[in-house]
């Protein structure tokens, strides 16, 4: 079995192949910042043909469905979508927050007692966030995640490893809150983002778990609206203000 993993919910895209034991048979990352629509497929054309896996190898098409930003997600979903069609196989939608949970680095620290918690800029001081353990994945406040590991993580005296582009956007504001109140670090930058492999090593468990989905039943989770569908719902657009009285 080899599974086909796409990653485009962050600003570098990535692919990997992964096989039923875990094993990681090909992988490539993008190095141009939101290139997804650009490069996504030569990608997955060239790693295809680098780790010598046929199209007609393929059991299934993973992507990370979310959250993360909108566009990204609409295009590793709606690629994953016309894979599986084409390809006449199934995909599996793996959740972004969760696929944090499921790097090399987060699965040590948690091995070594520490608590593993993602945050993606969401903007305005929010955050798509998970606490393993602690916090289901979630849109939220970074004030919100930071409570949590003021309250019952630090009073346990467990120490915290942050991931996520939410330390770029957050890192002084993180530091402001929890200096000196508890042990915490922040993942290294080779390690910190979303990626293929991560992907799909957590699609190999939701496969085994039957989680698996028809083409058309691969969907986005954006788990907030769009800036644009927030003010439009408000009335704050000028389409919703009509036309200008003579």
């Amino acid at each position: 079995m080899y599974i086909l993993a796409m990653e485009t919910t962050g600003a570098l895209g990535s692919v990997a192949i992964i096989d039923e034991q875990k094993n990681i048979c090909g992988f490539k990352a993008s190095s141009d910042a939101m290139s997804h629509l650009k490069n996504l497929i030569p990608m997955v054309a060239e790693l295809l043909d680098e780790a010598g896996v046929a199209k007609s190898e393929l059991s299934y098409v993973a992507t990370s469905q979310g959250p993360g930003s909108f566009t990204g997600i609409r295009i590793g979903v709606s690629t994953a979508r016309a894979l599986c069609q084409s390809l006449g196989i199934k995909g599996i939608a793996v959740p972004t927050m969760e696929g944090f949970l499921a790097k090399p680095e987060a699965v040590e620290a948690k091995a070594n007692g520490k608590v593993c918690c993602a945050i993606i800029n969401a903007r305005r001081g929010q955050v798509y966030g998970i606490i393993d353990g602690y916090m289901q994945p979630q849109a939220c406040m970074l004030t919100d995640v930071l409570e949590t590991v003021l309250g019952p993580i630090f009073s346990e005296g467990k120490e915290v490893l942050f991931f996520g582009d939410g330390i770029d956007a957050y890192k002084e504001q993180i530091e402001d809150a929890l200096e000196g109140k508890g042990k915490y670090s922040f993942a290294d930058e080779s390690c910190r983002y979303q990626d293929a492999a991560s992907v799909a090593k957590l699609a190999v468990e939701l496969e085994n778990d039957g989680k698996t989905l028809e083409y058309k039943d691969i969907l986005p989770e954006y788990m907030r609206k769009a800036e644009a569908e927030q003010k439009l719902a408000a009335g704050q657009l000028p389409i919703c203000k009509g036309p200008k009285q003579e």
